[in-house]
């Protein structure tokens, strides 16, 4: 459980340095969607880490932080504001959803992210 545990870590830092590189080459929204995939997967993470075996096939960040809650976590408020990154799993990978997201807004997008993946 543990090692199933670290490979979400794993992942969400890999979506983490792929968002950093996406940013540099000015493609916010890639960049954005992929911070919330940071954070989702260091969530799932923290929550296969408590042992749960849930139905983790959300991208809602919001919902992963109900399931920590209902577990008794006390979830730190840099995750609570993390849910607000949620969006970007859906506005910026389709045509159809898309919403733009620029270089202003994905630098806030990052450090809500960075600091919702620092705690603990």
């Amino acid at each position: 459980m543990r090692e199933r545990a670290r490979e979400w870590l794993r992942f969400s830092l890999d979506d983490l340095e792929v968002a950093r590189e996406a940013a540099k080459l000015g493609k916010y929204n890639i960049a954005a969607y992929h911070l919330q995939q940071a954070v989702e997967k260091a969530i799932k993470g923290v929550i296969v880490f408590i042992g749960k075996r849930k139905n983790l096939r959300t991208h809602d960040i919001s919902v992963l932080v109900k399931m920590l809650m209902e577990e008794g976590v006390d979830v730190p408020v840099e995750v609570l504001d993390a849910q607000e990154l949620t969006e970007y799993a859906f506005t910026t990978r389709y045509p159809d959803d898309y919403v733009p997201v620029g270089k202003e807004e994905y630098e806030e997008a990052y450090e809500i992210a960075v600091r919702g993946l620092r705690v603990g």
